[in-house]
């Protein structure tokens, strides 16, 4: 993924991440991103995603809308994807949170049809809290992307 390819793909609101089981079987999911220099990042509840990326760091990511769909003139980058912690982390949750604003805590609590809702079983103030914070939530992770010929 040479960063022209990835200054392309992060023209897009949304890239389709293909992540790997440990069997090779691909596993498709849409993804709000940010550049962060020559990098990516986005943002992940802590669960199967994470413990894929963990025991398979390769991806694959092209750009698509919101259910996933790949956009017609879509390019697919490859990529080695690292959770990131601490003060990485957090400063990558903010390069995410100023690319999408206001949008970026408060779309994951709303029920979209076609859309898993991650975040469904969280009680309404915790819902309310979440949507109030700049930090890092508590179940969530940021991953950080590279590109493959880096």
């Amino acid at each position: 993924m040479s960063a022209q390819r990835l200054h392309v793909l992060g023209e897009a609101r949304y890239a389709l991440l293909r992540s790997f089981r440990r069997d090779g079987s691909p596993v498709l999911t849409p993804v709000w991103f940010a550049l962060d220099g020559d990098t990516l990042v986005f943002r992940t509840k802590i669960g199967p995603k994470t413990r894929r990326l963990a025991s398979r760091p390769d991806v694959e990511l092209t750009a698509c809308d919101y259910r996933g769909r790949p956009r017609h003139d879509a390019t697919t980058v490859a990529g080695r994807a690292t959770i990131l912690s601490g003060g990485e982390a957090e400063s990558a949750n903010a390069t995410l949170h100023r690319r999408y604003g206001w949008q970026w805590n408060v779309i994951p609590m709303i029920p979209i049809p076609g859309v898993t809702n991650v975040h469904r079983d969280l009680s309404l103030r915790d819902k309310l809290r979440r949507t109030m914070t700049r930090s890092l939530w508590p179940d969530s992770v940021i991953v950080r992307v590279a590109p493959a010929d880096a």
